[in-house]
């Protein structure tokens, strides 16, 4: 059997004449009937959706939310790295793949940060800080050392107001600072003694 839009040489094997055949189609209609007749009662992603504002309707991953609404991205210890390519047939062409668009990304980023202004710098730096990808547990150290640390300053007087002093106390202070300045004149204490 020859394919369409194909040179007479290109010889289909068995599986592709089976995904072009007939029985292949109604096979495939029945089974795309019987899941839609279901798929009403199936959960739903539920994100608000960009154009109306009404809830998603597609199928949820694992996660609960669809492709489209963060279902692809990894949470916990996977949450912002790279997603590689499982092992299998080609899987040395989506690792390439992978790999170039991951170096797209990286120029793409690096030509956006170089045209920001420093304020714009500093509040993406400071975006970026406090949202490290990593593991789950790191990141919650992470948290509580910096919770730690702001407590630690506010302790050791960081934050603490400094106290207000009475002119009486301030007076008493100056007269006191006089006295023993006075002291150390009669008694011939100093630096040159």
């Amino acid at each position: 059997m020859r394919a369409f839009g194909r040179s007479a040489s290109v010889k289909l094997n068995s599986r592709q004449l089976w995904a072009r055949s007939r029985e292949f189609r109604e096979v495939a209609d029945a089974a795309l009937a019987k899941f839609n007749a279901t798929r009403h009662l199936r959960p739903k992603c539920g994100a608000k959706r960009r154009t109306d504002g009404q809830p998603c309707q597609n199928l949820p991953l694992a996660n609960g939310r669809c492709r489209l609404h963060g279902g692809r991205v990894p949470g916990g210890d996977g949450w912002h790295k790279p997603r590689w390519p499982e092992n299998g047939p080609g899987a040395d062409a989506a690792l390439a793949r992978k790999l170039e668009h991951l170096e797209w990304r990286r120029a793409k980023r690096a030509a956006r940060l170089a045209a920001m202004t420093p304020e714009e710098r500093a509040r993406h730096e400071a975006w970026h800080r406090a949202r490290k990808p990593g593991s789950a547990a790191e990141r919650a150290a992470e948290r509580e050392r910096r919770r730690q640390d702001k407590a630690a300053a506010n302790l050791l007087g960081g934050d603490r107001p400094r106290e207000r002093r009475s002119p009486e106390l301030l007076a008493l202070d100056a007269e006191i600072v006089e006295l023993r300045l006075a002291l150390a004149i009669e008694t011939g204490e100093g630096i040159f003694r």
